[in-house]
């Protein structure tokens, strides 16, 4: 009989719970100035599935409030205990630009819900996981799908039990998802009732477009190696037509899987996204050009459009790296690829006219600034600024627009 990790998470969330009303939390320190620092939202839902309230956490990525761009959602099922990390981690990828941008949802603590009923133990009454992804299918995402621009692509992560629930999904609703992160899946449970039954467990076998990333940490339990080697050994040698699995045997033990599961699934899902920076050094449009168009059938089966594929701001940047090299015909190349690009970008227009400007060629300069206030709107902060920065350099330029 092997240990439930449940016991390990309720003294976690108990120990949480005890910070933030003693001395020890962030609460207790004493600030007279300063500006919060806000993540996301938590948002109360009445579940009727559930038969009771419940608190969803959703962390929006950094300038979505600016852009009208629909976003790629994780539902994270560790929200309860890391999910400060995980957001963190999501951002600092999409900064790399390893991954584009992304909604994370924290779904609510499922208690028992995560492990599927026996089947032996079944009713025509759903319930434990089949209750929970009923809860997510008919609740939470269409809560978040009607309160948030997110787009077609939805991944779900979770560890332990979680990681167990998130191949159960996979396997018997896989229209759900796209992609699952499982660190170190609980088969074990029941005296690895759920690795003897796999084939039970496994009903779905076609699983073209779905990717699956899991890991096992070498320094756990010695019931959780011997669970997992069964589970890869039926993993390889199962036909699954389709699916993109990577299994992973690395450092650490049960409780650090968490934080490697989600960094390294997420590479994973999105190898291939990152355009190497030494294209955009070499200023090499072209190559950019093959690059995009050799992942751009992976993306676009991911419901990734063409302005995710290839990020505005990523070129943009690059530009400046070029301008600020004073590597001025490659900062030009680069601009005007953006323009191609994106060429109803006021933005783009305007960093291709601070360019020439700064080259000396006043008349391109003038030229791009005017259709860069010609595109902008003007109708929120950023484009304010933006547009106040194309008329004074107008301005300066001699050419009131």
């Amino acid at each position: 009989m092997t240990r439930s990790p449940f016991r390990n998470l309720a003294a976690l969330s108990a120990l949480m719970a005890l910070l933030a009303v003693s001395g020890a939390g962030p609460a207790a320190l004493a600030q007279t100035q300063g500006t919060d620092i806000v993540l996301g939202k938590s948002i109360p839902l009445d579940s009727k599935i559930l038969k009771r309230s419940v608190n969803v956490f959703v962390y929006v990525p950094p300038g979505y409030n600016q852009s009208a761009a629909r976003y790629p959602v994780l539902y994270d099922l560790n929200s309860f205990f890391c999910f400060t990390y995980d957001c963190g981690t999501v951002e600092l990828l999409a900064r790399t630009m390893d991954i584009p941008n992304m909604i994370v949802v924290g779904v609510p603590q499922l208690g028992y819900g995560y492990v599927p009923t026996p089947f032996e133990e079944r009713t025509d009454t759903l319930a434990d996981a089949d209750l929970s992804i009923q809860f997510l299918r008919e609740e939470l995402m269409p809560l978040v799908e009607k309160s948030y621009r997110t787009g077609p692509l939805k991944i779900l992560y979770g560890h332990s039990v979680g990681g167990l629930f998130a191949m159960y999904t996979m396997f018997n609703y896989p229209d759900m998802f796209a992609g699952y992160l499982a660190g170190s899946p609980w088969f074990q449970s029941n005296d690895q009732y759920w690795l003897k039954n796999i084939e039970k467990f496994a009903k779905t076998r076609d699983l073209k477009g779905k990717y699956l990333y899991t890991t096992v940490g070498r320094g756990e339990a010695q019931i959780t190696l011997d669970t997992y080697t069964g589970l890869e050994k039926w993993m390889l040698e199962a036909q699954l037509p389709g699916l993109s699995w990577k299994s992973a045997w690395v450092e650490g033990d049960h409780g650090s899987m968490s934080g490697r599961t989600i960094y390294d699934g997420l590479l994973f899902i999105f190898d291939g996204w990152k355009i190497p920076n030494a294209l955009f050094m070499d200023a090499d449009i072209d190559a950019v050009d093959q690059h995009v168009k050799k992942t751009a059938a992976k993306w676009s089966a991911l419901g990734l459009d063409a302005s995710s594929i290839l990020p505005e701001a990523q070129i943009n940047g690059m530009g400046y790296t070029m301008l600020q090299r004073k590597e001025y015909d490659k900062a030009v190349r680069i601009f005007l690829y953006n323009i191609k690009c994106f060429p109803k970008s006021f933005n783009a227009h305007d960093s291709l006219a601070e360019a020439y400007m700064t080259m000396g060629d006043k008349a391109n300069a003038i030229k791009y600034y005017k259709l860069a206030v010609e595109l902008n709107p003007g109708a929120g902060n950023y484009e304010k600024q933006i547009l106040l920065n194309s008329q004074n350099k107008l301005r300066e330029l001699g050419a009131e627009n």
